[in-house]
């Protein structure tokens, strides 16, 4: 489970932050953890359900870890995810949207 990359998820990022960076990682990866503390566990899972329910992925695996460094607990919170057959599409179609709500916002702003 070691060739697995980490998205890690720090107390001040946003569901959507996360989403956008899991997508971006599940490019290059057929599956990615993406690990909490305790502090950010809820963004973690806000954003992994949020690609579960638009299709993006599906749950692999879901577990706490403790880990002790320097005669201190750690708690980590960890979501694996998987990318569905119809990831690419999805992809492909909300990168269009994106870019086309670019465009219509940049023309907006020059008038």
């Amino acid at each position: 489970m070691s060739d697995i990359k980490d998205l890690r998820v720090a107390h001040f990022d946003s569901a959507p932050k996360i989403m956008y960076l899991a997508k971006e990682m599940l490019l290059s990866s057929e599956k990615i953890n993406i690990s909490s503390t305790t502090n950010s566990a809820a963004i973690g899972a806000r954003a992994a359900e949020n690609l579960v329910r638009f299709g993006y992925v599906t749950y692999e695996n879901v577990k706490t870890e403790t880990i002790i460094e320097n005669n201190r607990k750690r708690i980590r919170f960890v979501i694996t995810i998987k990318k569905t057959p119809e990831f690419e599409k999805l992809y492909n179609e909300n990168a269009e949207l994106r870019k086309k709500k670019d465009e219509e916002r940049k023309a907006s702003e020059n008038k």
